[in-house]
């Protein structure tokens, strides 16, 4: 469902998303800059911690948190401000829109619709610096809950298995060094079975084949009993449902693979918005940092690129702008890309 609203972000945010709920906020600010209403660097920076208010609000608590800026200082500031919030920074991401060599190989062609006019902002006056050909990201998020279970657990969750599989060795009358033996490992304290199956400390769950072999093995010694009775299946069952609460405490971060923190995306053909983010730079933040069916919020919606995404991506969106116009092109953009209009919330 995509959740579209025109309106202040401010006034209207706590109507339209509940606190709590987003497992992704990307905030594409005005970079005081002169494009928008300048403002005092100050007044910026304290307009730029209303929005980081809200959006930690609205985000859970392992939510991922981005924004983008073009002037890194200023982004720096914001990225101080959303740590003092408890979401610490994970990664500062160079956007390089200039070096897309690659992309235009890929893409067989010779040059993109922006680059000459970049080259001629960049080389529109004498410089006595580097010309400004990037933007910056900010990725911050909070392993808190998760610390704090670590804490709590002392780095462990699983231990009605561990308990469960210690008791019964403990009751067949073996020892550790007779795990190790039974697995196949050297008979000495050190052994994989005597230092990971049994003990609080790195526990892990058997394989299959060396639960089988500690039962066996326990089963042989001990004349009349009846051990490890537990099928393996039902063990690894449990195992993963521990498992699986266990890692929803922290934040997503699906790999990508070989990715750098520098960025190189072309930018985004012009569709009527002065600054619009292309479609590749929030694919990559909204599929590495969220998963499908999350709810991902933008308050500053702009064109409407965000949900658009979100639309590919099969993520459900709250997105915001407070301009007319820009709300007004975000809606027909985004109407175009549903195959229903039922998926589409305006107000």
């Amino acid at each position: 469902m995509i959740d579209l609203h025109h309106g202040d972000c401010f006034r209207i945010a706590d109507d339209v998303i509940q606190d709590g709920t987003a497992a992704l906020a990307f905030v594409d600010p005005p970079y005081n800059i002169g494009i928008f209403k300048k403002m005092e660097p100050g007044a910026y920076l304290e307009w730029c911690e209303q929005w980081i208010a809200l959006c930690d609000r609205k985000l859970k608590p392992n939510g991922a948190f981005w924004v983008s800026h073009s002037k890194p200082r200023v982004l720096a500031d914001i990225s101080r401000i959303i740590e003092q919030y408890g979401r610490g920074m994970v990664n500062w991401i160079t956007w390089d829109k200039w070096n897309f060599e690659k992309w235009k190989v890929e893409h067989g062609i010779k040059g993109h619709p922006l680059y000459g006019a970049m080259w001629k902002q960049i080389c529109s006056e004498p410089r006595q610096s580097f010309g400004q050909a990037a933007e910056y990201l900010i990725y911050h998020a909070d392993e808190g809950e998760w610390t704090a279970q670590c804490d709590k657990e002392r780095g462990f969750i699983f231990e009605p298995l561990r308990a469960y599989l210690d008791g019964e060795w403990k009751r067949a009358g073996m020892s550790k060094i007779d795990a190790n033996v039974a697995c196949g490992f050297s008979a000495t304290p050190g052994g994989m079975a005597a230092r990971h199956y049994f003990s609080r400390s790195q526990w892990c769950l058997p394989t299959e084949s060396h639960y089988h072999a500690l039962r066996q093995y326990a089963n042989a010694h001990n004349h009349g009993g009846e051990y490890l009775r537990r099928e393996y299946e039902d063990l690894r069952r449990e195992y993963e449902d521990l498992r699986r609460e266990y890692e929803d405490l922290r934040y997503t971060f699906n790999n990508p693979g070989k990715v750098s923190s520098v960025w190189q995306f072309p930018p985004a053909e012009r569709n009527g918005h002065p600054t619009p983010k292309p479609p590749g730079l929030l694919r990559r933040i909204v599929e590495t940092t969220s998963n499908p069916g999350d709810l991902v919020f933008d308050p500053m919606c702009g064109s409407g690129q965000m949900p658009l995404v979100c639309i590919e991506t099969g993520r459900d969106c709250v997105a915001i702008e407070i301009e007319r116009e820009w709300y007004e092109l975000a809606q027909s953009r985004i109407a175009a890309a549903l195959s229903t209009p039922e998926q589409l919330t305006m107000l």
